[in-house]
């Protein structure tokens, strides 16, 4: 088992500088001031950011945007003890659900419906069959993997206001794909209601609020796939934000198994190393590039525009791909 930093975006502040106070400093006169705050959160790294606020403001508004993002995890975090997922996934129901895992379950619905079913919530059982083969330095063969691939069903989980259930004994979801950009729609919000014009949301997917510093737009500097310390470039990011890549979790050092399952044949997909998607919000960015990643460019291509998105991807040969409306100026 081979494991890697998930997130592939990072957020890059073309000229500015960060102290360790996290104050965009600058000479310019008047300039704005930035508070930056960074946590863990969801399995990954994450960072609040904040612009035009005196130091008070930011500190109150990067208090209510982490606050959201812990009781997240309380929800759908799959490794937070007690976690309600965690719960449903032990017992197979879950009563009186929270609003937010019934938001993010509506949009697995809805991306799996539009998907054909190549974007499925309920491959977990599948998931944690690999690792546990994977961390013992095996594979399993494809009769082995048989009974988790036979729990796979997004069509026998059931969830309303009242209760979110399996109809299989043994299913399981993971929300990963959906969690990740629904917290950055969620933290967006929080920021907002609290008049806070200025933002750079940023919980593994990315979402923004306004400008950065001096007028700017937001800038997110996309990874290379392969290579951990280099960049494929960057792309303004004015709307919401997300990728999926092979390299996140891998069970192979060629990165061919990897935790990107198709849940149509149980087998990692074979087009893509790393998806990244634009979209309206993020948790349809997230839950997108996840189904892309699968589906592969010509299908995919056709995904995104059911969705009015757009995406940029580096193939497992290492050809880029990017539907016409992704910001490709600055990119290879």
């Amino acid at each position: 088992m081979i494991s890697n930093r998930r997130q592939m975006l990072q957020l890059a502040l073309v000229g500015a500088g960060l102290g360790a106070s996290g104050v965009w400093a600058a000479g310019a006169r008047g300039a704005e001031k930035l508070f930056r705050r960074p946590g863990l959160a969801f399995d990954t790294s994450v960072a609040l950011t904040v612009a035009g606020l005196d130091k008070t403001q930011a500190e109150a508004a990067l208090d209510a945007g982490f606050a959201e993002i812990r009781r997240l995890e309380r929800v759908v975090g799959l490794s937070t003890p007690g976690s309600d997922i965690r719960r449903l996934n032990e017992e197979g129901k879950l009563e009186r659900p929270d609003p937010a895992m019934l938001e993010m379950l509506a949009v697995a619905d809805e991306v799996h419906r539009a998907s054909g079913g190549a974007f499925d919530v309920t491959v977990q059982p599948l998931w944690i069959f690999y690792d546990s083969f994977a961390k013992r330095g095996a594979w399993p063969t494809n009769e082995q993997a048989a009974p988790a691939r036979a729990l796979i069903g997004q069509n026998f989980l059931r969830f309303d206001e009242d209760a979110v259930a399996f109809e299989k004994p043994g299913m399981g979801i993971t929300l990963n794909s959906l969690t990740h950009g629904y917290a950055a729609d969620r933290v967006a919000k929080v920021l907002s209601d609290l008049g806070i014009r200025n933002a750079f949301v940023d919980t593994g997917e990315m979402e923004t609020l306004g400008h950065a510093p001096q007028g700017r737009e937001w800038t997110a500097a996309l990874k290379h796939p392969r290579r951990p310390d280099a960049m494929l470039g960057t792309a303004p990011l004015t709307c919401a934000m997300a990728t999926a890549g092979d390299y996140a979790y891998t069970w192979s050092p060629d990165y061919s198994r990897n935790h990107i399952l198709d849940p149509r044949t149980g087998f990692s997909p074979a087009a893509f190393a790393t998806v990244v998607v634009t979209a309206s919000r993020a948790v349809v960015a997230d839950a997108l590039s996840t189904a892309v990643m699968v589906l592969g460019p010509d299908e995919g291509a056709k995904l995104l525009k059911q969705f009015d998105a757009e995406a940029y991807g580096v193939t497992k040969a290492g050809t880029v791909w990017s539907t016409p409306g992704f910001p490709r100026e600055h990119l290879a």
